[in-house]
């Protein structure tokens, strides 16, 4: 069991590593700019945007820990029906399901929001950029 949990929280460090990034159009105005220019300009929009834009990231992650425990843990009433061992079944399934939890709560913390993918998208088009999408 722990190796399983070891595995998942490697897993849930390499995904939280990358997040999506704004697309832009390559119109003139992008084509004429050195790439160096338009990272600096993502990140500026980028920074603005997170200095506005407050998540509460361990809000998400301990919700949906939380919610995967009970899960599981009902899960494990059901197994625990059929070996009749109820509190290794309800024990082992309320931690699996708190771990896939986590790892979901984690990856959604890390995701960007829609009003921090707008507010970037709105920023980068202040600058001359026409953004569209995020990847």
């Amino acid at each position: 069991m722990p190796k399983r949990a070891l595995a998942l929280s490697a897993l849930v460090a390499l995904g939280a590593c990358s997040h999506p990034k704004p697309v832009l159009y390559p119109t003139e105005f992008y084509n004429q700019q050195p790439p160096d220019k338009v990272k600096a300009d993502i990140a500026e929009c980028e920074a603005k945007a997170k200095e506005f834009v407050k998540t509460h990231k361990s809000e998400i992650v301990a919700k949906h820990t939380l919610t995967g425990a009970i899960f599981g843990a009902f899960l494990g009433i059901v197994t625990g029906a059929f070996t009749g061992d109820y509190g290794r079944a309800i024990s082992e399934g309320a931690a699996v399901g708190g771990a896939a939890g986590a790892a979901g709560g984690a990856i959604q913390a890390n995701s960007p929001d829609g009003v921090f993918m707008r507010f970037t998208d709105y920023c980068l088009s202040q600058k001359g950029y026409q953004p569209i999408g995020w990847k």
